[in-house]
């Protein structure tokens, strides 16, 4: 399979396409997106998720409002196995319009959504949406019972027969006690 480089179309030129305040420009597009590493996301070409944004021009800057939507998919924090997140979001942000030579290195703007040059970059935008939408927890589903913490064995595929009452040795002790005290109930 031919490795592909990531969406190439994220960059706006919206100073051409909204010269004044009030017009409008309908953006689609879509691309598969590959979430690594917490998160880590890139944008590849395909069509797992797609935006049907509007982005309009406001005093200052440009507002971004619309919908996103498809699946990502996400590795189960249980069993580590992938498995399909629905995404369906709204979205309204909003991006500062400002020229290379209004921003000074120390300025305290956030990078992400700002119009620059008249250049209005989406992938965050769209990064930080989809990112929001993931549960904190990612689990493929509520009975996923996981891996064995001993063999690594995916417990809800097959079960092991290793034993998982190991007690740390520092708390021997009170498993003694709790012995006792079942057996003095009986």
């Amino acid at each position: 399979m031919k490795e592909q480089g990531p969406v190439s179309e994220m960059n706006i030129g919206v100073a051409d396409i909204l010269p004044r305040v009030g017009d409008r420009k309908r953006l689609m597009g879509s691309a598969q997106v590959v979430v690594g590493d917490g998160y880590d996301v890139a944008f590849l070409p395909g069509d797992g998720v797609s935006w049907d944004l509007r982005i309009t021009r406001i005093t200052g800057g440009i507002e971004i409002s619309g919908r996103i939507s498809g699946s990502v998919t996400l590795e189960c924090s249980r069993c580590l196995e992938d498995f399909d997140q629905p995404v369906d979001l709204r979205v309204r942000e909003h991006a500062l319009w400002f020229g290379s030579e209004d921003i000074e290195p120390g300025d305290d703007f956030a990078q992400e959504y700002l119009v620059l040059d008249g250049t209005l970059d989406l992938l965050p935008v769209l990064r930080d949406a989809i990112c929001l939408s993931f549960p904190s927890r990612r689990v493929c589903s509520e009975q996923c019972r996981g891996i064995c913490s001993v063999c690594g064995v995916n417990l809800n595929l097959e079960q092991c027969g290793c034993t998982r009452e190991q007690v740390d040795e520092r708390l021997k002790p009170l498993l003694e006690l709790k012995k006792r005290m079942e057996k003095g109930n009986t």
